[in-house]
């Protein structure tokens, strides 16, 4: 915040510019999220209702636990803006319990034999697997550094 005041305190414009407000008031049932969407130019920080921020970009507060009315105010430096929100739910999900039927369900099922995929002539028979699991063996060639010396002359 102390690095917002010295930026605009050396601005030659100190008033606070709306670069954009965007919000939704359609769609909202009883517990939906309310998201703010703002940016202001030369401001310090926010306050919504009785909550102060110093985000600048994007808000999201629920709306059973938040005021439905409340002002959003901009405060910059000697200056504020504020902006009145009003969120009124018109929505409502009916969430009783219910009960599903069938009716006039016929199933008819049929029991099918598995083919028999080999010739009768032929035996398969299955065991248990044999894994077997070769040595793995890894081989590290040595590396060698070869270093001279040099001295500042024969370098430059």
């Amino acid at each position: 915040m102390i690095a917002r005041f010295f930026i605009i305190l050396f601005r030659p414009r100190k008033r606070i510019e709306e670069i954009y407000l965007n919000y939704s008031t359609e769609h909202l049932f009883d517990n939906s999220y309310i998201i703010i969407n703002y940016r202001f130019k030369n401001a310090l920080w926010y306050r919504f209702g009785k909550h102060i921020t110093l985000e600048k970009q994007i808000k999201i507060f629920d709306l059973k636990n938040f005021d439905k009315e409340f002002d959003f105010v901009v405060h910059g430096f000697f200056r504020s803006r504020t902006y009145k929100l009003k969120f009124e739910p018109q929505l409502s999900i009916n969430n009783s319990t219910f009960k599903t039927t069938f009716s006039n369900l016929n199933l008819k099922l049929e029991e099918r034999t598995i083919p028999i995929l080999t010739h009768s002539l032929i035996k398969c028979d299955i065991n248990k697997p044999n894994i077997t699991i070769p040595d793995i063996k890894i081989n590290q060639p040595k590396i060698e550094i070869l270093k001279t010396t040099f001295n500042q002359n024969e370098f430059i």
